[in-house]
């Protein structure tokens, strides 16, 4: 049984945290290139406009700006503002998690149809993860670490409550969403359930929280630092990831015009996003 907070172990998954922050910065900066003219057009308005493509756009910003803070300090950027370079870091990345839940609500209000328990239930569960992820924020500190020349944050186990709120309340939006589809879809098994998971993005969801378990664990087991935030970058990424899929799956699954959906009814009960 290897001990985990020996100096060796330490130094070791280090470098493994910094090796996986650069692959999720990378995977990062192709998501948001790759998708860069859905929003462009909106702009340039050759796409129908919602205000909410500034949540959007304002959640593929935040994670990447996380992964240029969270780069400089494992790359040992600066030795004396580790604490503070952490936190913008970290604020962001729970920035672009608020607003890709955030994004995932608007969704689940759309195909409920506005029903007002099923909103207010979404947006209590938004509100929990929110008040987390600050009260998460306030308590996170890093110091400089000689052996990896890195900023690496200490007494992660904090980390602990934030993890399992954002797995359980992703997981009830996952629910109520799946079952607002089901609702208004009625020919959904008509054309399969796998075809409505993967149109809906459904499938990026799953993916998503199958993410977030592995920080659970982790968090629970406490065996060093480095180890406990491991994946988060890849939570951060997922999410985010999931969240655009489904935010521009969403104008599709209202005016595509050769879907079978009863658009215009749907369309009429839309909230405007």
């Amino acid at each position: 049984m290897p001990d985990w907070k020996s100096p060796s172990e330490l130094t070791r998954d280090s470098l493994f945290l910094a090796k996986l922050l650069h692959g999720c910065f990378g995977w990062a900066i192709w998501e948001y290139i790759s998708h860069l003219r859905y929003e462009w057009d909106v702009y340039r308005g050759k796409t129908q406009y919602r205000w909410t493509i500034w949540v959007y756009t304002s959640c593929r910003v935040a994670m990447l700006s996380t992964f240029v803070f969270d780069s400089i300090a494992i790359n040992g950027g600066t030795q004396r503002y580790c604490t503070a370079l952490f936190m913008l870091g970290t604020a962001s990345g729970y920035m672009a998690i608020s607003l890709a839940s955030l994004l995932i609500v608007l969704r689940i209000t759309a195909v409920w149809g506005k029903r007002t328990t099923v909103v207010i239930c979404s947006y209590i569960l938004w509100l929990s993860s929110l008040a987390l992820n600050v009260h998460n924020v306030a308590l996170l500190r890093a110091s400089y670490n000689t052996a990896s020349r890195a900023c690496l944050p200490y007494h992660t186990d904090t980390f602990l409550p934030n993890a399992i709120g954002i797995l359980v309340s992703d997981t009830m939006l996952l629910a109520l969403m799946l079952a607002g589809i089901l609702r208004v879809r009625r020919d959904a098994m008509k054309r399969g359930i796998s075809d409505i998971l993967y149109r809906q993005a459904i499938v990026w969801l799953i993916v998503a929280i199958l993410a977030e378990v592995p920080v659970v664990i982790f968090a629970i087991l406490d065996l060093n630092d480095p180890l406990i935030v491991m994946f988060q970058p890849i939570e951060l990424v997922s999410l985010v990831i999931c969240a655009g899929h489904m935010y521009r799956a969403l104008l599709d699954y209202v005016y595509e015009p050769s879907t079978s959906i009863p658009l215009i009814k749907l369309a009429s009960t839309q909230p405007h996003i």
